[in-house]
């Protein structure tokens, strides 16, 4: 039975001087605004904490770094936090945000290579967001070649978490278009709540 939930906010935030503690991450856009990805990234997870906390007390909600901690913590930092816990009874979500070539856009979910106990967390949480993205004519981004949604690639995080572990990337921060959505405090609270509600499925299913 799953008690622990570890949410992990990807990269890094912005100090108290101003400064993006990410060597890249980020990306400026012609009229000069700059996006950066760990604090898009804090914005959704965050939110997701908040939602998270709605479920009973037999939940245990942990995250790797704060929100409000602007600190780019070590990918190793980040899977022992995860590995403190029980494999059998622990949940890992990366919330992460895309970059490219400013033209491609949408949402990707990530597990490790083969059938994995990662693949139905994916699985639910790839089919609470679809119906949201579908409407707003949002690209879904799977690989379906193995009979899921999820993408495989054998991200630090996912391959050394002895948990079942997704990594999930919203939108593509680079793109005007996407990053125009991930500034809407209504989109940030609609996906986060996509998400809540894909975990929540998928730990009524255990």
């Amino acid at each position: 039975m799953i008690k622990n939930i570890v949410l992990d906010f990807g990269h890094g935030g912005i100090d108290e001087n101003g400064n993006y503690t990410t060597n890249g991450k980020k990306h400026t856009f012609p009229n000069g605004e700059t996006a950066y990805e760990g604090v898009i990234n804090r914005r959704i997870g965050g939110m997701l904490r908040s939602f998270l906390r709605m479920l009973d007390d037999d939940y245990n909600i942990i995250t790797t770094v704060d929100e409000n901690d602007p600190r780019d913590l070590s990918l190793s930092y980040r899977v022992r936090v995860a590995n403190q816990f029980p494999g059998s009874q622990t949940i890992f979500i990366s919330i992460h945000n895309n970059a490219f070539n400013s033209k491609a856009r949408g949402f990707e979910i990530y597990t490790t290579r083969g059938v994995t106990k990662s693949d139905a967390l994916a699985e639910s949480i790839a089919n609470s967001i679809e119906p949201y993205y579908k409407d707003l004519s949002l690209k879904l981004r799977y690989d379906t070649t193995d009979g899921d949604k999820d993408k495989e690639a054998e991200f630090y995080v996912l391959r050394r978490t002895a948990c079942p572990a997704v990594l999930v990337e919203c939108l593509f921060f680079d793109n005007a278009e996407d990053y125009a959505l991930l500034k809407d405090p209504e989109f940030v609270k609609e996906i986060s709540w996509r998400m809540f509600e894909g975990i929540r499925n998928y730990l009524k299913a255990q």
